[in-house]
């Protein structure tokens, strides 16, 4: 976290910024609650308001910000006025209607989108190694179930098995519900896993990550189970062509949309562009989709520290979805691949 680089920014947006987001508390303060206000001011104040389940915790892990007992509404407007403010920032992605409405009866608020998101998206050292830790807990928990998927076998049983794993070798749980979609399901991209059981010739898609350090991983595998009809190895073939396009392509600097764009294209001189219906990417972090987002309609730039997944698929109805992702730090010389291919 760069909290010096925050204060220099601060002004840019107005006298202070304010969340109540729970990944952007994590972000600035290091500690996980569900419930916090923090405020950052142009002056260099940094404040950080929680309530009675979390204030003594906080008082041991919470430095460089002065810690005040959250007893309601009033403390904050009594910290807002002893910092001599008029007006405080909030991104209003990350904040409810209700707590918007109720700052602007004691103070006046000026929107801020994406102020805190510009920090997030460059990891330091410290993030990645989090981020590398849950991707390696991650590979290791489905390599140690990976036996288990063949007929017989429901998604449901096969995705309990995984989440099991993870907490094995050192995770926090899911990062994200695990999808297990098998045979027709996994031509939908976001299949809700179900108790069918995988059969023969299915094509089985495993989408999975855990966290570690409050910070996640996220990688999805493809899997051909016994007798798969020709035209799915086809797709599979194509996908994997172009995620190792899409990852050879990552480099700071480089337009998120123009990734997108070219490995869409490669898809669809396959002749199976109209069944890739997602984005390439997204960045990963304290949470699963971050910036930036690899997609035709971004208008971001990749940076170096950026760590981004590189997802594409392809999703024929009635027959079958491939999708491959893995999670890449982006550098100035290009991308070094943090998942690796799992056999």
């Amino acid at each position: 976290m760069r909290l010096e680089e925050i204060f220099q920014k601060v002004p840019v947006i107005g006298e202070a910024y304010l969340t109540f987001s729970q990944p952007e508390n994590f972000y600035l303060t290091g500690f996980r609650s569900t419930f916090g206000v923090t405020v950052v001011t142009a002056k260099g104040d940094a404040l950080f308001l929680t309530d009675g389940r979390y204030f003594e915790e906080a008082k041991k892990q919470v430095k460089n910000f002065k810690l005040v007992l959250w007893k309601g509404w009033e403390t904050l407007k009594e910290v807002l006025k002893g910092l001599s403010l008029e007006s405080v920032s909030v991104d209003p992605s990350r904040l409810s209607l209700a707590n918007y409405r109720k700052l602007q009866e004691f103070i006046q608020v000026v929107e801020a989108p994406g102020f805190i998101s510009q920090f997030r998206a460059r990891k330091t050292p410290r993030e990645i190694s989090l981020i590398t830790r849950a991707v390696q807990i991650a590979e290791l928990s489905l390599k140690s179930v990976l036996h288990l998927l063949k007929p017989g076998i429901t998604e449901l049983e096969f995705r309990r098995e995984l989440i099991n794993a993870f907490f094995k070798f050192g995770g926090e749980g899911e990062a994200f519900p695990t999808i297990v979609a098998s045979g027709p399901g996994s031509a939908i991209p976001h299949w809700q896993t179900s108790n069918r059981e995988i059969k023969d010739g299915d094509v089985v898609i495993v989408d999975f990550g855990t966290v570690y350090g409050g910070y996640v991983s996220d990688i999805t595998r493809t899997f051909l189970v016994g007798n798969v009809p020709s035209q799915m190895k086809e797709v599979y073939t194509v996908v994997k062509e172009a995620q190792e396009l899409g990852v050879s392509l990552l480099k700071a600097g480089k337009a998120c949309k123009e990734m997108d764009s070219a490995v869409r294209e490669f898809i669809a001189s396959k002749g199976y562009g109209e069944f890739f219906v997602h984005s390439l990417g997204h960045g990963i972090g304290i949470e699963v989709h971050e910036a930036p987002t690899l997609s035709i309609r971004s208008d971001q730039v990749l940076q170096e520290g950026n760590v981004v997944t590189v997802e594409p698929g392809i999703y024929i109805p009635e027959l079958g979805g491939v999708r491959i992702e893995d999670d890449c730090l982006v550098t100035v010389e290009g991308s070094f691949l943090i998942s690796h291919v799992i056999v």
